[in-house]
Formats: C-alpha cells, sequence, structure tokens
C-alpha cells in the first residue's frame, strides 16, 4: 500500500492549470526527487501533501495519505507525520533559542515536560547540535538553522518528509551534510522523503527514484540510474544532470569501452568509469604551464571601491570581519565565496555603502553609483504591476532603455502581472531590471543563483557577462561554485574573518579537494585544472 497516492489529481490556482492529470505512488521509505523548470508545479505538488499550506485553488482528483485523503487527515496526525522544510530557514523559525525551536511543536500538541526534555535531549545529540540548545537562532549559521528546523520535525516522528529546496541558501559543504543526515533518516529510520532540488549534482546520489516535471505534468519517472538512460537526449532535462553524468555519457558516446557501462550519477562511480580509459585519457598532451596565475586581463586599473583595514561586528563578544583590504577595479566581475555565517552579506553591505565599518575605511570614486540587490528580490518591490515597478520616477511609460532591458531579459510576458505572482527566477531578473534602470557604475548582488533553475540560471550568467563587457562592474556572492567558475574572472574567500585567498576562480578551486566543483572532483587525478564542463570537453575533445 502506497504512503502517499496522487489520482488523477490537478490543481487550478486563479484559472491558471498549475498540475494536470497527476498519478504517483510514494511507498514508505522512498526518497523520491522532483526537478524541473521554475514554474512547472514541485512545490505545489508538495504542499497539496500538507493540508495546512494547501494553496487556495480549483482541484480535481485527490491525494491520500495511508488511504486518507488529505483533506480529511486529522490535524494532528497531519501535524505529526508530515512535515515540510521549507526553502529559507528563517521562515520556519518562530522562537528565540535552539531548546525553545525543537520543544515548541511537542508542546503545541500537549505532550509532558519531561517527555519533552527526553525527545528533545536524543534528536539534538544525535544531530550534534546539544552545544547550541540555549543560543539564539539569530546567531545560527544557515546550515545550523536548517538543521534546527529538521529537529523541529523530526521530535514529532513524522513517517513523510516534504523538503522544498532545502539547500538552496547552504555553502557546498553544508549542503552536503545536510543531505547525508537526509540519507541516514531514510536508511535509518525509513522516513520517507520527497524532496524537491535545483542543485542535482548533490543529490542524484542520494535519491532512488527521479521524478521529472515540465508544465505541470509528470514528463520522466524512473529510477535514478534508468531515467538517465532515458531520458539524456532530452534538451530540457540535460539541464539537470549532474555533471558527473554529462562527462561519463561524452565518454561513452566516444569509448566503445564503455557502452555497456551504466551513466554515473556520483564521483565514485565516474571514477570507476575514468579507470577503464585511464590509458587513453593519460595520453592527452599535458599543458606545460598552467594559464591559472592569478592575472586578471578582463578589466582596467581604474579603482572604483578600496576597502582599507575593514573590521565588523555586530555584537561586542564577536568580530565578524577583521582587517580586511580589498581594492575593486572597474569592469571587474568579483564573486565573494565562503561559508554560511563568515561575513559575505555584511561584506558586500559594507561595499554598497548599507552599513558603517566598525573601523577602517572603504573608499569609493567620486560620482559612482551602486545598486544593491538583495537575496529575497521581493523587498524591491512595492506596486501591483511589474510595469510599475519599472518605471522612473515621474514616468507615466516605460522609456526606451527600461524597453531594451524588458527585451534583453526577456520579460515582456509579464509586464501586466504582480511581481509576487511571478517565479522565483522572474523576480530576480525584475530586480536587476530595477537596478538597471538606474544606469548604475557598480551592481552588487547577493546569492543571484538562489532557487533559480538550472535554465535560468545559465541564462542569467550569459545575461551578467554582456553587461560586464559592456563595463558594467558586477560584484556577488555565490554558493554555486559551478556559476563562479563559468562566468567570474575573479574570486574573494572571507575565512575566519579575513580574506582567506583571492585570486583566478579557476586557480582556486584547483588547488582545493573540497571547495571546488564537481567536474574538479571528477578528473583532477587527469586534468588538475580541469573545473568546468567546457574545461574537460575543450581536453578531452568531447
Amino acid at each position: 500500500m502506497a504512503l502517499v497516492k496522487f489520482k488523477d489529481f490537478s490543481f487550478k490556482y486563479q484559472g491558471k492549470k498549475i498540475l494536470s492529470n497527476i498519478n504517483l505512488e510514494v511507498e514508505e521509505g522512498d526518497f523520491l526527487l522532483f526537478c524541473g523548470p521554475s514554474g512547472s508545479g514541485k512545490t505545489t505538488l508538495l504542499s497539496n501533501v500538507k493540508k495546512e499550506l494547501k494553496d487556495n485553488g480549483e482541484c480535481d482528483g485527490e491525494v491520500t495519505f495511508n488511504s486518507v485523503n488529505i483533506k480529511d487527515l486529522d490535524d494532528k496526525q497531519s501535524a505529526s507525520n508530515i512535515g515540510f522544510l521549507f526553502q529559507n530557514p528563517d521562515n520556519q523559525l518562530v522562537t528565540d533559542t535552539v531548546i525553545q525551536e525543537i520543544a515548541f511543536p511537542l508542546e503545541n500538541i500537549g505532550m509532558k515536560t519531561e517527555d519533552i526534555r527526553n525527545r528533545v535531549a536524543e534528536m539534538t545529540t544525535f544531530f550534534g547540535i546539544d552545544k547550541l540548545l540555549y543560543k539564539n537562532v539569530n546567531e545560527l549559521s544557515g546550515g545550523q538553522k536548517q538543521l534546527v528546523n529538521l529537529c523541529s520535525l523530526l521530535v514529532l516522528k513524522p513517517k513523510l518528509l516534504l523538503l522544498d529546496e532545502p539547500t538552496s541558501q547552504l555553502d557546498p559543504i553544508a549542503s552536503h551534510d545536510f543531505l547525508i543526515m537526509l540519507r541516514r533518516l531514510n536508511e535509518e529510520f525509513s522516513i520517507t522523503i520527497m524532496i524537491s532540488e535545483h542543485k542535482t549534482d548533490n543529490i542524484f546520489p542520494f535519491a532512488d527514484k527521479v521524478v521529472f516535471l515540465e508544465d505541470g505534468i509528470i514528463k520522466y519517472i524512473n529510477q535514478t540510474h534508468d531515467i538517465i538512460e532515458k531520458a539524456m537526449n532530452d534538451k530540457l532535462f540535460n539541464y539537470y544532470l549532474p555533471d558527473v553524468s554529462k562527462i561519463i555519457f561524452l565518454l561513452r558516446e566516444q569509448y566503445h569501452e564503455l557502452k555497456n557501462d551504466k551513466i554515473a550519477i556520483s564521483i565514485r562511480e565516474g571514477r570507476k568509469t575514468l579507470n577503464k580509459i585511464k590509458n587513453k585519457l593519460e595520453s592527452y598532451p599535458k599543458k606545460e604551464k598552467s594559464v591559472l596565475d592569478g592575472t586578471y586581463p578582463f578589466f582596467n586599473n581604474e579603482e572604483l571601491i578600496v576597502s582599507k583595514g575593514i573590521y565588523f561586528a555586530y555584537t561586542k563578544e564577536y568580530i565578524l570581519l577583521k582587517d580586511i583590504y580589498l581594492s575593486i577595479k572597474s569592469g571587474e566581475f568579483i564573486t565573494i565565496i565562503g561559508g554560511n555565517g563568515t561575513g559575505k552579506t555584511t561584506f558586500l553591505q559594507l561595499i554598497a555603502g548599507l552599513l558603517k565599518p566598525l573601523k577602517g575605511k572603504i573608499s569609493r570614486k567620486k560620482g559612482i553609483k551602486i545598486a544593491y540587490l538583495y537575496q529575497n528580490p521581493i523587498i524591491h518591490f512595492s506596486k501591483e504591476t511589474v510595469k510599475e515597478e519599472l518605471l522612473l520616477s515621474g514616468e507615466k511609460d516605460l522609456n526606451s532603455d527600461t524597453i531594451n532591458l524588458i527585451e534583453f531579459f526577456n520579460i515582456g510576458h509579464l509586464i501586466s502581472q504582480n511581481p509576487y505572482d511571478c517565479s522565483g527566477g522572474e523576480q530576480q531578473k525584475i530586480a536587476i531590471i530595477k537596478m538597471l534602470i538606474k544606469k548604475p557604475d557598480v551592481l552588487v548582488l547577493d546569492e543571484p543563483t538562489k532557487g533559480l533553475d538550472p535554465i535560468s540560471k545559465s541564462n542569467l550568467g550569459d545575461k551578467l557577462k554582456v553587461l560586464q563587457e559592456s563595463g558594467l562592474t558586477i560584484i556577488m556572492t555565490s554558493h554555486d561554485l559551478s556559476f563562479v567558475a563559468n562566468y567570474c574572472q575573479r574570486c574573494v574567500m572571507i575565512f575566519d574573518g579575513g580574506i582567506h585567498v583571492d585570486n583566478n576562480p579557476k586557480k582556486i578551486f584547483a588547488d582545493n579537494n573540497f571547495y571546488t566543483t564537481f567536474v574538479n572532483r571528477l578528473v583532477k587525478d587527469y586534468i588538475p585544472d580541469g573545473i568546468t564542463l567546457n574545461d574537460i570537453k575543450e581536453k578531452w575533445n568531447l
């Protein structure tokens, strides 16, 4: 008997069909990955399993949990048996301290104090956060917040976990650790996992089955390895494949020895495949000297922003940023990287003049205009329509420059929509246009790829490159190392409050073993400075 069952299920919102004729059975203990473009219906599908989060729309068909229609499920059963984890960790936190946050759901169902203490003690010890119990949740890193949120669901001993892009705001290491914890819960406790994600490199190896949605329908569904074989040549689906799988597929096309091999989905599987043709791969000529020498040939020497000995702290007890020196020149595309909680966003806001340093000085070239885009683009919206958002003060209609930007970012079809009704990727584009119509010299972006599907991410990167090449200076933070490697020329890593490294991103990732791209992890023994898929295609003539 299926734990969750969708039978001929369709869903409309404000007259628009979001899901069409969904038939899906999820068995107890399954680990399902849902992927597909923004707007394909992933979040809507998950939220219709949790009646408290279900959108107000028109439904046909039914969704059942343990053979009971979701809408008829007892409130206590729904709260205890089905947990939902949101994309943004802050959206789920409701109390001040970690111990209060984890105990809160148990108090809500009327559990005795002694039983609550026992349950909290067991759960926090299992997750290794027992030393954080009395810490304020606002002092936690993104990864720690997401673990606390997960604990607050698991103390209720749910049978099903629904997760909507839970790693989108986590750094690469925290993201991997979080997914390992999910896999443990699935394997050791048989908790059923239904998760939507755009970043598939990490999660493909953990999933048992993949469900690919497009335009509200299930286009493909199969076991993880089998769905790759079935849909590898689908251009849209190809965007969602792990980079490891893409490389092995190209090699399999070229070498007959690999013809009958399964397409690898993990680094371990990929390396086993590479070892089968090791001699052939090693026969490719080696470069005498790497071009990744830390020089930046893409911009001039005009300094726009200079940070001199910057210190910053939110509390007296902890200095977040210490003695930072950095020069940002005209025409750069620079990314600030580092773990959650290291001060990347704070440094961006210091650069943009939104915060003042505790000590030190930030000099900006006289007359330069800086536009700052917050991590959550909806912060920038206050009007009823996209068109109103993009009107400059005193304008009654869009000017020619704004129209050109609308065409450049391909959002003409959204002009009459409310920006809050647009997808995350669409909101990001609208907010960027809103910044660009001010004609800034410097565009500052905080995690601009967060929550974007792979297609939107690629399109955004291409657009930013064109803007940079036309003279715009771009400074951003990002956890997406593949995006950084493909589009940026300079990378600054913040560690322990200071600048740990400042170099060409390809050079940085080539020197790292863990904090690097999945491509580099796979091919490091053969092409040490191979960082992107294009690097590998060029080197191995794929």
